[in-house]
């Protein structure tokens, strides 16, 4: 980086390489800044700031943009720079918006994914009013210890970062959280989901819903499906409810419904493996054991699963085929 001429600065920027979404991860020890390119995610490059006492282990100098960092550890794949104690919130801060928009230069890529502690939200001004970001992809809350995320916190951090993708929500949330708004981003995933109600399924614009320690039951599950044949939920693509340690009953949660086990002689109605696409990888599910039904009024096939503690109702758009 700080080697780099300012002609071969150009000569990479001009390549227009396609990269992810510039990820952010804020901490209360460091701060994390990486890049991935598209369609391969182990072409990744992290730079971490980091407060721990590695004086003794700085290897050398890195200059960006004017801003000097202390390198105390390196490879192939990362980038670990020391920062001193002393630096205030606003100080480190500062260092990963210089990191940010020198990439997101470097790349012409102003996109980014954001990941934070609930108890970093009321110490980032500076990060959030200096960060020349286009627009945020995904944004996510990491689990924070003791502190429980309110509707304030989130409004707050949607306000600012307006996710346009996906949501994580990794924490422990109060008891009357429930912005609704976030169910009508694309991806949805939520590991305290017990303030979701049964209309927030049947109302959430999600294509991909993944929900954990909800209240759910499986008279739920069948209400779900019927309602999906009648024609609910048109751009889900697949949920995943976890909690149910014990097989279904099948029999009673298709009560109604004609369903039968995968063919693999039919294979133009849908395919063995179910495709979920993330903003940085892809999950592919062996769906051979997946009982199928077919939406008469469309003729969309739906595939209800069990496997190890959850139930993966799947959906399959033309986009699996």
């Amino acid at each position: 980086m700080s080697q780099t001429s300012k002609r071969m600065f150009v000569r990479i920027k001009n390549s227009r390489r396609r990269v992810q979404p510039i990820f952010l991860f804020k901490q209360e020890n460091g701060r994390s800044i990486g890049v991935y390119e598209k369609n391969d995610v182990n072409s990744e490059f992290t730079i971490h700031l980091t407060l721990e006492k590695w004086e003794e282990d700085v290897q050398r100098q890195l200059t960006v943009d004017g801003t000097i960092f202390h390198v105390c550890e390196e490879n192939e794949k990362s980038l670990s720079c020391y920062l001193h104690n002393e630096l205030t919130e606003e100080d480190i801060d500062s260092q990963l918006v210089h990191l940010f928009n020198y990439l997101s230069d470097l790349f012409n890529n102003k996109t980014v994914a954001v990941w934070i502690l609930p108890s970093q939200i009321a110490t980032s001004p500076f990060l959030i009013s200096n960060l020349q970001f286009e627009s945020c992809q995904l944004l996510k809350i990491i689990y924070g210890g003791s502190f429980i995320l309110s509707n304030e916190d989130v409004s707050r951090l949607l306000e600012i970062w307006k996710p346009t993708i996906a949501i994580t929500i990794k924490c422990r949330v109060k008891e009357n959280f429930g912005p609704r708004s976030i169910l009508n981003l694309p991806q949805l995933y939520i590991f305290d989901a017990r303030w979701l109600t049964f209309d927030d399924l049947l109302n959430m614009e999600c294509e991909t819903a993944f929900l954990r320690y909800h209240s759910f039951t499986e008279e739920d599950v069948k209400k779900f499906i019927n309602h999906w044949m009648a024609g609910s939920n048109p751009k889900l693509m697949h949920l995943r409810l976890r909690g149910f340690k014990l097989e279904p009953n099948w029999e009673h949660i298709l009560e109604g419904i004609e369903y039968g086990v995968w063919d693999e002689k039919e294979k133009k109605k849908r395919p063995r493996n179910f495709k979920d696409h993330h903003i940085y990888d892809f999950e592919e599910i062996d769906c051979q054991n997946g009982l199928d039904f077919e939406r008469k009024s469309d003729g969309m096939i739906g595939t209800v699963m069990h496997q190890s503690d959850q139930i993966d109702f799947f959906v399959w758009h033309d986009i699996q085929f």
